[in-house]
C-alpha cells in the first residue's frame, strides 16, 4: 500500500476530445523531463485535437462526474512515438509539488516479479491492482487498430482493462 500512497498523485485521468466531443480517456503519469511532463499512450490521445488531464480529486467521483465537474489541465502534445504506443504531454501551470514517477530499466525486470498498477479502468478512478510479470519480450510487435507498433514489452498478470492505458507500472 505505500505505492498507492506514495504515487497516487502521480498518476493522471485523460480526457481526448474532437470536435468539441469526449472520443477515449485513459491514464497518464508525471515524469521528470525537462519540467515535469505527461506520459500515457498514444492511442489515449490519437486523432483528439483537445487533451484534459484531471489530478486526483480530494474525494473519489466517477469518471462522469470528474469531467463534468472538476477542473483540469489543457495538454499540449510534446513528442510521439507511434511505433512505441507512447505520448508525452506538457502542461503549462502543472503543480510543481507532484511527484514524478521515477523510469525503471527494462533489462532488470524479471520474471515472477511482484508489479502493481494505478489506473482507470472502465472509468473506475486511481484503481490500484497487482499482479505479476509473466514474460519478458524484446522487439515485440503487434497491430492496434489500423497502426503497427514496436517496442521493448513487459507482459503482466495484471487487471487492466480500458482506461488503464497510459498508467505506469510499479515494482516493489
Amino acid at each position: 500500500e505505500d505505492i498507492f500512497f506514495e504515487y497516487a498523485d502521480s498518476v493522471v485521468f485523460i480526457g481526448a476530445r474532437k470536435n468539441g466531443r469526449w472520443i477515449s480517456q485513459g491514464s497518464g503519469f508525471v515524469v521528470k523531463h525537462k519540467g515535469l511532463k505527461i506520459i500515457t499512450n498514444w492511442h489515449v490521445i490519437e486523432n483528439s485535437d483537445e487533451i484534459g488531464v484531471w489530478l486526483r480529486p480530494k474525494n473519489i467521483v466517477d469518471d462522469e462526474y470528474l469531467i463534468q465537474n472538476e477542473d483540469y489541465y489543457d495538454a499540449k502534445l510534446f513528442n510521439i512515438q507511434k511505433k512505441k504506443d507512447l505520448a508525452i504531454l506538457t502542461v503549462p501551470k502543472l503543480p510543481l509539488k507532484i511527484k514524478p514517477v521515477k523510469y525503471g530499466k527494462f533489462k532488470n525486470v524479471k520474471i515472477g516479479e511482484t508489479l502493481f498498477a494505478i489506473g482507470h479502468p472502465e472509468g473506475l478512478l486511481w484503481t490500484f491492482s497487482s499482479g505479476m510479470v509473466s514474460q519478458i519480450r524484446p522487439n515485440y510487435k503487434w497491430h492496434y487498430r489500423s497502426s503497427r507498433h514496436d517496442a521493448n514489452v513487459i507482459q503482466i498478470q495484471v487487471p487492466i482493462n480500458p482506461g488503464n492505458s497510459g498508467g505506469p507500472l510499479f515494482n516493489k
